[in-house]
C-alpha cells in the first residue's frame, strides 16, 4: 500500500529522477512535473498529499505555484525545495502557507521526516474538515436534550456502553436523534478525540456505497482518476457510524461483514488489504429481525451489529422536554421571538409522528412567518387541524365521538391556515390546494382575521 502521493516539480531532470527512485523505494507514489504550468495542472486533476516545489523554474517560478495552489484550495502540503534560499524568499514561501522550506542539499533522511509530517498534517486537517461538515450537519450542536425520565434513561445507557469498544445497534423512529445518540456515544468513549464519521447508507447504490465507505484505486472505473480514501480508512482509531443500516444492499452485506469481523477492508480496484481499528455505531428504523426473515438482511450480520442496542424514545413519550427544545431551536434561529404558553400548550398536545426533527421544522418556518414578537396560538393553530386529520385518519371507527369538536367556521378557519403553512403563506398555492380562487381566500382570511399573518 502506497505511504502516499507525492509530486515532484523541478525542471532539473536529473533531480526529478533522483527523488522519484528514492521516494517509491520508500514506499510512496511518486509523480513529476517539469515546470509550475503542467504542475498545475496534474493538483487540479488528481490528490497529492504533498507538493516537493523548486523555487527557480523557467516561465512560473514556485512561488507562483505556491500561491496559485492556495488560491485554488488544493489540498496539498507543499515543501519548498530550493538551492537559492534567501531570508525573503523563506519569509514569502512559509506566508503563503507553504508546510516546510528545505535548503539544497539536503539528506534523504531529512526530506523523508519532512515529508512523513506534512503527509500526517495533510489528513488531519482533511478529517478536520469533515468532522466540521458533520457538525453542521447534526441540527442542534450535536448534544441530546432532555430531562425527562426516558431520555435520563438513555443517557446512563450510553454513559455505560460508550467505554466499550463493541458495536452499537441505535434504534428509533425517523427524527428522534439518533445520530445524536451515536455522537453521544463517541464523544464519551476512547476514541473521543480521533475521527467521528456518518455516512447515510440509504443514499447511495450499492457500487457507490462501496466506494464511498471503502475508497478505490486509481483507474478502479471511469472516473477514478486518482487513489481516494474511503470513510472507514478516515475514520481510523476513532468511530465510524452507518445511518440506515438496513436499507444496505444485500450483496454488499457480506462485504461489510467482513470488515466487522476481521477489521480489513479492500479499497474498489485494489489488491492489498487495509487494516483499521475502527469502532461501529450503526442506526436504522427499520425492525431487522423482520428483513431477516424476508430474506433481505442477513442473519450474521444482525447478529454481529446487535451486540449492543439502545432505543431512542419518540418525542411523544418524552412531552416534558419540548420547551427545552423548543427554546434550544429558537435560539439557534438567532431570533429574539417568544413562545405563550397557549402556543406551547398546543406543542405538547400534539403527538409529533415527524418527533424532534418535525417540531425543529415547524418552530423554524413559525418563526420566519410570524411577524410578531411572540409566537401565539393563533400561529399554530394548524397542529390541532393534523392532529384532528392524524385522528380521524387513524381511527379504527368512525362511530367513535372525536375528543375534540369544532364548530364548522373553526374547522375552515384552522384548515386554511394548515394549508398556508404547508406553502410557506403563498395565497396562489394555498386557494388551488383548496379549490377556490385567490380573492375569495383572501376575503376568508380577511373575515377569520389571520390575515396580518400572512403578509
Amino acid at each position: 500500500m502506497s505511504k502516499g502521493r507525492i509530486l515532484v516539480v523541478d525542471d532539473e531532470s536529473s533531480l526529478r529522477l533522483l527523488l522519484s527512485n528514492e521516494l517509491s523505494r520508500a514506499g510512496y507514489s511518486v509523480e513529476v512535473a517539469a515546470d509550475g504550468i503542467s504542475a498545475m495542472q496534474m493538483l487540479r486533476e488528481g490528490l497529492f498529499h504533498v507538493v516537493l516545489l523548486d523555487i527557480v523554474m523557467p516561465s512560473t517560478n514556485g512561488i507562483e505555484v505556491l500561491r496559485n495552489i492556495k488560491q485554488d484550495n488544493i489540498p496539498s502540503e507543499v515543501i519548498i525545495l530550493t538551492g537559492n534560499a534567501t531570508l525573503e524568499s523563506a519569509i514569502e514561501c512559509m506566508k503563503l502557507g507553504a508546510f516546510e522550506y528545505v535548503r539544497k542539499p539536503y539528506s534523504l533522511s531529512e526530506l523523508l521526516i519532512q515529508i512523513e509530517r506534512a503527509i500526517e498534517h495533510q489528513r488531519s486537517q482533511l478529517d478536520l474538515k469533515i468532522l466540521r461538515d458533520e457538525l453542521k450537519k447534526s441540527g442542534y450542536g450535536g448534544k441530546l436534550i432532555g430531562k425527562s425520565n426516558v431520555m435520563l434513561d438513555l443517557q446512563s445507557m450510553i454513559s455505560r456502553i460508550a467505554p466499550s469498544q463493541s458495536t452499537v445497534l441505535v434504534l428509533g423512529e425517523s427524527g428522534t436523534g439518533k445520530e445524536l445518540v451515536a455522537r453521544s456515544i463517541h464523544d464519551q468513549s476512547m476514541q473521543k478525540d480521533k475521527p467521528f464519521i456518518a455516512i447515510n447508507c440509504a443514499s447511495f447504490s450499492e457500487t457507490l456505497l462501496e466506494s464511498e465507505l471503502f475508497g478505490y484505486e486509481k483507474g478502479a472505473f471511469t472516473d477514478a482518476k486518482t487513489q481516494k480514501r474511503g470513510l472507514a480508512e478516515i475514520a481510523d482509531g476513532g468511530t465510524l457510524f452507518l445511518d440506515e443500516v438496513g436499507e444496505i444492499p444485500v450483496h454488499f452485506q457480506a462485504k461489510l461483514l467482513r470488515f466487522l469481523e476481521t477489521g480489513e477492508i479492500r479499497r474498489v480496484g485494489g489488491t492489498k488489504d487495509i487494516s483499521l481499528n475502527v469502532r461501529i455505531l450503526c442506526a436504522t428504523n427499520q425492525p431487522l429481525e423482520v428483513l431477516v426473515e424476508k430474506g433481505q438482511f442477513r442473519a450474521d450480520l444482525f447478529y454481529r451489529l446487535n451486540v449492543l442496542s439502545v432505543t431512542v424514545p419518540p418525542l411523544r413519550d418524552r412531552i416534558e422536554d419540548i420547551p427545552l427544545l423548543v427554546n434550544n431551536f429558537m435560539n439557534s434561529l438567532g431570533n429574539h421571538k417568544e413562545i405563550d404558553k397557549s402556543a406551547m400548550d398546543i406543542l405538547k398536545a400534539y403527538d409529533w409522528p415527524g418527533n424532534v426533527r418535525e417540531l425543529k421544522n415547524i418552530i423554524e418556518r413559525t418563526c420566519i412567518l410570524t411577524s410578531q414578537n411572540a409566537v401565539t396560538s393563533n400561529d399554530l393553530l394548524f397542529l390541532k387541524v393534523k392532529k384532528v386529520e392524524n385522528a380521524a385518519r387513524h381511527s379504527p371507527s368512525i362511530t367513535e365521538p372525536a375528543s375534540e369538536v369544532f364548530s364548522l367556521s373553526e374547522i375552515e378557519r384552522k384548515h386554511i391556515i394548515h394549508v398556508l403553512g404547508l406553502v410557506n403563506g403563498h395565497r396562489g398555492k394555498a386557494a388551488k390546494m383548496l379549490g377556490i380562487n385567490p380573492k375569495t381566500l383572501y376575503l376568508k382570511m380577511k373575515n377569520y382575521s389571520i390575515i396580518s399573518i400572512y403578509e
